[in-house]
């Protein structure tokens, strides 16, 4: 198909390949397409599949998914607004540079809360219009002097992540809603 959009969404698509089914007919309109539960079965699979499979390289291969987080990760990070039931899932792949990591984007969500200071109840993170004005803000120096981290997102699409992602991962909820750096902060 040329327009894919019906068996994957529109954040994977960097994803290429063949979904063979016996439940779609050879000649395949886009009518057909439209109305068929056979082809949302797909998508939700397809859709499944590949979260699970990058899950698994950012788990055990991490040097191959930093490859790939910095070719496809801003397309990946635009999930988290356009797919509501794989948030979560989503989440669990963006990362981020932070005042802890150095100019690599390597802190995931889980690796900023396990860092947390004690106390501290919310992620911290600071919009700019480029990693280095963000590394350079002077809103940063009340969090470094209380030795808190703070993720800095310089990506045109950041703006558009945590609008759409108020907390992270909903067993942590309580501890994990998001917080904006500000020089007055906590």
């Amino acid at each position: 198909m040329e327009d894919t959009g019906q068996l994957m969404p529109q954040y994977l698509r960097f994803i290429r390949g063949v979904i063979d089914s016996s439940d779609l007919p050879l000649n395949v309109s886009r009518e057909l397409l439209q109305g068929s539960r056979a082809v949302d079965s797909i998508r939700a699979n397809a859709v499944k599949k590949v979260l699970k499979l990058l899950a698994g390289m950012a788990e055990n291969e991490p040097a191959k998914y930093a490859t790939f987080w910095r070719e496809f990760g801003a397309v990946l990070k635009e999930g988290v607004a356009d797919d509501y039931d794989h948030r979560d899932d989503i989440s669990r792949l963006l990362r981020f540079t932070s005042t802890v990591s150095a100019a690599e984007p390597d802190a995931s969500l889980s690796d900023y809360v396990a860092r947390m200071k004690d106390g501290q109840e919310k992620i911290y993170y600071l919009l700019a219009p480029s990693l280095a004005t963000a590394s350079s803000s002077p809103h940063l120096e009340a969090f470094r002097k209380k030795g808190i981290e703070v993720l800095l997102l310089g990506d045109a699409v950041d703006n558009w992540v945590v609008t759409s992602l108020q907390e992270f991962d909903a067993l942590l909820t309580e501890r994990l809603q998001m917080g904006t750096a500000r020089s007055g902060g906590e």
